[in-house]
Order: structure tokens, then sequence, then C-alpha cells
């Protein structure tokens, strides 16, 4: 059957959706066989994930060294050294809000490329400076060139992956950011035996390798499906979905067809729909386009003031001031602790579809509230006795880090690329990566000061907001597992049964099997494209979304 004939079986309806181009032949269908590279089904999802991965490959840190300070003898001001640090952090701010502006224009390959090529031109300026105003201008440029990417891959990721294994691959995107922190961890180690520029210049330098990797990589991948179908680039979508769903699937093979249909069912109701951004502000919207954005927004809230960078930025100094070890044994200590942070994070690969993104939140949120407690004791008892409670506040410090990784480290990039609508994704993943990057920059500069100025107490403050985090996440974060991102859109629509706060008795809210009515509602929007049907979307919660424009 040929893609005309297959078309023409979509019903009136459907069939206007894809005739706003002509692909019974001419340009589009030579850009459809131009995509770069056979690659489909395994492979393709192999490739994708590790183009995806090496998105994340930044080191953010500075390498604070003999070498560094006689460079640039500036940082040895402590206010000096927290603006070099912290720079990065508000230029990966600047990098998501272009994400957020030019990412849906640019397209998801596009918006990575880019931010790939500032990444680089970033690092060059950084491991090659020889002034302070190059290096920070090096920092700036990075950091915006990360939050292009880091904003991005996961949607990316979410929107072209199948749903079933959606939370696994996502989970080993955002790990390889944990294993380049693990990386640059002992790099700073091996680093310190040395007397040269090499003690920074080299970490900073090997930021390039991951920029090439992507760029390389995003050759043999096709556009994000559901991004084509948005543009009215149908032909390639199809091919994008043939593709994606499996090995040697043809055009007219029942699994691309309903997977094109439903997706492109969804977009249709979409255009019907549309609604502009300030109305979604002022929640004159059917979609609860804000209240999704809040959501993934909060995720990355809690991850920062669960007291993840509170640690990552200042472990060293927290074994050498608060636990007395000496430094050469700090840095060992926390390359091991980054080795085991790595582990702890590979295994939400197997967790995040069996327990639910809503049960690591929880269970997470239980044992970093644990761990704070018992360091925080372990730091008041140190004067009685200090080697024992030392060795009390390492094993759990080492602990937080283990209870971190398979729950709050992963879950939160996964699921606010999954809790917004199509229209609203790039925004959406742009605002929650700028609120992980603000209150990550709000978390390490007071750290210091908390540390010295409270003591123990200061890890108190942690355990109170995981405890908080429990419930929060219980009454307001619906499940988004074994779910596709139509049936979340369904979720979320004015005429749902379902309320922003979760009753206890609401199963379909908590459960982790996709729930019937998801399915229900997907035969409905595939029955609709096939018999070229109109859903009533006054009638039915199943199907209306809305599409938000800039205007």
């Amino acid at each position: 059957m040929s893609r005309k004939s297959i078309y023409s079986h979509m019903g009136p309806a459907s069939c206007a959706f894809f005739a706003r181009r002509d692909y019974t032949g001419g340009e589009d269908t030579e850009t459809a066989k131009m995509v770069v590279g056979n690659l489909d089904g395994y492979a393709l999802e192999v490739t994708l994930t590790a183009a995806n991965s090496a998105a994340q490959g930044v080191t953010s840190g500075i390498l604070i060294s003999s070498d560094f300070i006689n460079t640039f003898p500036q940082t040895k001001d402590a206010d000096i050294q927290g603006i070099t640090a912290s720079c990065f952090s508000l230029g990966n701010l600047a990098g998501c809000l272009l994400a957020a502006v030019f990412g849906d224009r640019l397209g998801r390959k596009n918006t990575l490329r880019v931010g790939a090529a500032i990444n680089a031109v970033g690092a060059i300026l950084q491991f090659s400076a020889t002034n302070f105003p190059m290096l920070i201008v090096g920092r700036v440029i990075n950091g915006c060139g990360n939050g292009m990417t880091s904003s991005t891959c996961g949607i990316y990721q979410a929107e072209s992956c199948r749903g079933a294994r959606r939370g696994k691959l996502s989970v080993i995107v955002v790990l390889h950011n944990v294993i380049f922190y693990m990386l640059g961890t002992w790099l700073t180690l091996a680093c310190y035996f040395s007397d040269n520029g090499i003690q920074w210049r080299l970490p900073l330098a090997l930021q390039l390798i991951p920029c090439i990797a992507l760029v390389t990589l995003l050759t043999f991948t096709p556009e994000s499906p559901r991004w084509l179908l948005m543009h009215d680039r149908t032909e390639e979508a199809h091919e994008a979905l043939r593709r994606y769903l499996g090995k040697g699937l043809t055009h007219d093979d029942p699994t691309v067809m309903k997977e094109l249909m439903s997706i492109s069912g969804a977009i249709e109701i979409e255009r019907r729909s549309q609604i502009s951004f300030k109305q979604v502000i002022l929640l004159r919207d059917r979609s609860s386009h804000l209240k999704r954005l809040l959501l993934g927004c909060g995720t990355q809230f809690m991850q920062q003031f669960g007291g993840i960078n509170a640690l990552n930025y200042y472990f060293p100094i927290i074994l050498e001031n608060s636990i007395g070890m000496s430094e050469l044994m700090a840095r060992i200590l926390t390359g091991c602790n980054a080795t085991s942070y790595v582990i702890s994070s590979a295994l939400a690969f197997w967790m995040i579809d069996r327990f639910g993104r809503r049960g690591l939140m929880i269970s997470g949120a239980v044992l970093q509230c644990i761990a704070y407690l018992m360091v925080a004791i372990a730091v008041a008892l140190l004067a009685t006795a200090p080697k024992q409670w030392g060795a009390v506040a390492i094993t759990f410090l080492f602990f937080y880090y283990a209870a971190f990784g398979c729950t709050w480290g992963m879950v939160p990039w996964v699921y606010q690329a999954e809790v917004n609508s199509l229209s609203m994704r790039t925004r959406g993943a742009a605002a929650a990566t700028a609120t992980n990057w603000l209150f990550g920059f709000v978390c390490t500069q007071f750290t210091p000061v908390g540390i010295r100025d409270i003591g123990y107490r200061f890890y108190i403050i942690f355990a109170c907001f995981n405890l908080a985090f429990i419930f929060i996440v219980y009454f307001l974060y619906p499940e988004t597992a074994n779910r596709t991102l139509e049936d979340l859109d369904a979720y979320f629509d004015a005429d749902s049964p379902h309320k922003t706060i979760i009753p206890v008795g609401d199963k379909v809210a908590k459960q982790r099997a996709r729930p019937l009515e998801a399915i229900e509602a997907e035969q409905a929007r595939i029955e609709a494209a096939t018999g070229g049907k109109d859903i009533d979307v006054a009638k039915t919660h199943t199907a209306h979304v809305e599409r938000v424009e800039d205007a």
C-alpha cells in the first residue's frame, strides 16, 4: 500500500490536516529520503540516547589550584571566587531563556547543535584564558550553551523514544550528568598532584569531546516526530516514527499508523483550540498549562532544596571543616562517594517504571530526611567522640547520595519532560531547567555561611525541607509512568475528573500501570482520525488540547 493510500484511509478530518502540504511526491518526499543514516529500532534508540547523553557533558565547577590562583590572583578574594563559580549558573539561565524563545522554531536537533557550538566556544575561551575577564566571559558562554542543551535533550528523548521505554532511556541520559560529575571529581584528584596549568586547563579542554560527540551523533537521528507533525512536516514525521518504533517496520505497519494517527489527532485538536500565553498565565485555558509548568518547576526546586548542591559543591569542605578530615583524604572520599553516586543513579534505570515517579520521589524524600537528621546528630556530637561520630557522619553522607541518586537525582528531569503539553513542552522544560540553576545558585551561595555560622543546625534545615516534600508530592503530583504524552493531556483537561489536590482515593492519579481511561481515550482519537469524525471537545475531556501561541 502506498503512503498516499495510507493517508486516504484516515478520513476527511485527518486528510485535511495532512493535505496542508503535498505528500505524494516532490520536495517533501525528497526531504524525507535525505534523512541521514539508515538506523532504526534498537540501534537508533541507542544513538538517540547517546546523543542526548553527550548534551550533559559539561564540567560546571572550577578547579581551584595553585596555578589557577597564580594565573588569576583575583580569585584569592572569596567574593570573586564565588562570582567565578556562580557566573556559570547565570549563563545557564540565559541559555534556558534562549531555548524557550527559539527552541520551537529551531527544532530539537538544531537547538542542540547551536547549544553545542556555544558550549565549545565557552570551553575554548576558558582553557585558553590568559586573563580574568576572558575566563569569566568563557564561563558565561559555556553556561549559556549548557542551558540550551540541558533544557532540550530531555524533550527530544521523551518525544522520540517509545512510551514503554521513555523513563528508562531518559534515566540513561540524566545518568551521564552524574558520570561526568564523577569523572570530574577523580580528575580533580589527579590534577591535585600537578604543579602547572594542566591542573585546570585539561579538565576544561575535555569539555570539547562531548560537544563533538553530540553534533556527530545528531547526524544519524531523525528530528522529533511530534515536533515535525506540529510543523506540518508529516512525511518526515511518518518516516521518523517508522524508524523510532522498531527495526524493519514498514510505513503502513499497524504500530506506526496507530502512533501516527494518535499524535496527529491530538495535534489537530490543538489547532482548533489556540490560546495566547497571556491566557495561560491568567488561568483562562482548559489544559492546565500553568499548573503543569509549575509541577515541572517544582520537581527541580525540590531537587535543589533537598540539599544536593550543598554537598556537590562543598563535599570536600564539609569533610575537612565539619568532620576534620585531611585535604587529601577528603578528596579521595569525595571521589569514592561520586563513584557510589553513579552506581545508585544507575539503579533508577530498573526502578523508575517499576516503582513510578511518585513512589521514587516520596521514598527518596523520606530517606534524605533521615540522612540529614543523622548527619546533624553526628556533627553535633562530634566533639564527644570525633572518630566514632565522624564515621557516622560520613556514612550518612554516602547514604544521602545513594538515596538521592536513584530517586530525586533522576525523576525531576524525566517528569518535567513528560508533564507539559506539546505546545508548552519547550517553555516548560526551559522554565524547569532555569529553576534548577536558579535555586542551585541560591543553595551554593548560603551553604558556606550556613556551615560556618549555625553548624549542625544547617543540616536540620534540609531535613525539614525533605519532610515537607513527602506531603507535597503525595497530594500534588500525579503519576506519569507508563502513560503516553497524549494520555497526560487528557488527564489535565478541564473536564477531567482529576483535581489539583489528589484525593487519597484517586487510584488513577497514583497507579503505575496505564489507566483504562487513557487506553479508551487513545482508541477514541484513533477512531476519530481513521473515520474522519469530529471530536466534541465540549463533551469529552479525553480530546481537548490547547495550542499555546506567543501572542
